[in-house]
């Protein structure tokens, strides 16, 4: 199947953002070069995974001695507007990499509905600082969800959680700090 393929070599946006009430939340990916925006749809789980692979391309990065991994992270700013008329896709399977050559993270992201042997849909390049930057907003983003439980680390709704190491007894429920 032939799937829109983008490339974005200088990425001059990078963000994060979840959309909509915890526990019901759909995730984001923002990424905009000079001509065009891309978003990318995906699953909790893949932007957690993603935000730790930066961290540990940071951190491997810094004990290695590399000095753009010494300079903090600019603090992210807010998600802005989406162009209308923005590239969309969800994705499937993701894949960071590191070019050494140029000090850039490459990003490859496969549409969900590709097959294996398909090139990536889409792939971006970011410099350290981007990365950083958006380590931070996708711990943000998924650390706003709901809370979990201490026992079966599952989330605790709104209305209570029954956890299953308590067999059925004793539902948790949120209570607000005095």
């Amino acid at each position: 199947m032939a799937f829109e393929r983008r490339q974005f070599e200088e990425v001059t946006r990078a963000e994060a953002e979840a959309i909509g009430v915890p526990g019901q939340r759909r995730f984001r990916m923002i990424f905009a070069d000079q001509y065009e925006t891309a978003v990318l749809w995906l699953e909790k789980q893949q932007l957690q995974a993603l935000g730790l692979a930066f961290e540990q391309i940071i951190g491997q990065l810094r004990s290695a001695g590399v000095a753009e991994a010494r300079a903090a992270a600019p603090r992210p700013g807010p998600v802005g507007p989406v162009p209308p008329d923005a590239w969309e896709i969800q994705v499937g399977r993701l894949m960071v990499g590191f070019d050494e050559d140029r000090n850039l993270v490459s990003l490859f992201i496969h549409d969900i509905e590709a097959d294996e042997d398909d090139p990536p849909s889409f792939v971006c390049r970011m410099n350290l600082a981007q990365i950083g930057t958006m380590a931070i907003q996708i711990g943000e983003v998924v650390a706003a969800g709901r809370p979990l439980c201490p026992r079966c680390h599952q989330p605790i709704d709104p209305g209570g959680h029954v956890c299953p190491h308590d067999n059925g007894h004793f539902p948790h429920l949120i209570r607000p700090i005095d």
